[in-house]
Order: structure tokens, then C-alpha cells, then sequence
């Protein structure tokens, strides 16, 4: 799986901010210092950000940026969806990339879809069951919390649980 550029220096961004003490902000300065990133970039990841109402702007002195709510209630998800925009479900894949066709020509009868749906459906569990607070604490502690719920998802595979 890909990782853009966009989700990960954004999403690290957006961890600057979850790291924050309540009451407390970022200029875009700060956040590009804090990263190794240019300015510019920083300020178009804030800007998606704000559009999607994750985070808010401070004017002032002491302005900035902030979350827009407590980094236990954003999920990872929402921060990704933010940044790149949703992302395709396997039915618009499916009509996405069609190749010469109007339709694709495995429509009726496809063996690839079945594998996105799943996929598709582990990663957006796994995305919305973390949030920016977890990758505020220590490494450790995410590695234990990614493999319960990695391990919670294969129960419910093997359950039958989990759409596909």
C-alpha cells in the first residue's frame, strides 16, 4: 500500500497539533520548523485540514492553528480523507479504470473486486479505530494498540464478520 507524500507529512502535521496542551497553537512556521518542511506546505495541509473542520485558526499574537476538537475524538480516517480526499471503494474502481471500455469488461463477473472490497474495508476499520491522540504516545505503545486491533480484524475475518 501507497502512502502519499501528502498523508504522511500532513498527518504529521496534524500530530503536532494532537501533541499540543489544550489552549495552545501553531503558526505554520512553527509546524514547518518542527517537520523539515517548507512553509508553503505546511499552509496547504492546514488549509485541507480546516476545510474539513479538524482544524480551527487563532488569530493574534499568540494565534495559530488548533484542533478543531479534542485529538481523542479525530480518527486517523478523517485526517487521511481530509488530506487526499476519500478514497475510491472497489465499485468506483471499478468504474474508474475501465480501460478502453465504457465498462470495465470484468463487471459482470470479477475477481479482483472482492480483494479491494476487504482491503479496502481492514484499512478504513484500522483507520477509524486510531486517532491523532494515539500517535502522541510513545512508539511502543502504538505498536501494542495496532496489533490488538490488527488482531481483532482477523478474528472478525475469520468470524465472517468483517464486510467484504
Amino acid at each position: 500500500m501507497n502512502v502519499t507524500a501528502l498523508e504522511e507529512y500532513g498527518l504529521r502535521c496534524a500530530v503536532q497539533l494532537a501533541s499540543l496542551p489544550e489552549g495552545k497553537t501553531l503558526s505554520a512556521p512553527e509546524i514547518a520548523e518542527r517537520e523539515g518542511l517548507s512553509i508553503e506546505y505546511v499552509s496547504k495541509f492546514m488549509l485541507l485540514l480546516k476545510r474539513s473542520e479538524l482544524v480551527r485558526t487563532v488569530r493574534g499574537i499568540k494565534g495559530g492553528f488548533a484542533l478543531s476538537k479534542p485529538a481523542t475524538e479525530i480518527s486517523l480516517k478523517e485526517v487521511l480523507d481530509a488530506l487526499n480526499g476519500r478514497k475510491k471503494s472497489s465499485t468506483e474502481f471499478c468504474k474508474s479504470f475501465t480501460g478502453k471500455s465504457e465498462a470495465c469488461v470484468r463487471l459482470g463477473s470479477c475477481s479482483i473486486r472482492p480483494f479491494w472490497d476487504l482491503l479496502s474495508s481492514y484499512v478504513e476499520e484500522f483507520t477509524s479505530r486510531m486517532t491523532l491522540a494515539d500517535l502522541v504516545r510513545p512508539e511502543e505503545e502504538i505498536s501494542n494498540k495496532t496489533r490488538v486491533i490488527a488482531s481483532e480484524q482477523i478474528g472478525q475475518l475469520r468470524k465472517g464478520e468483517m464486510r467484504s
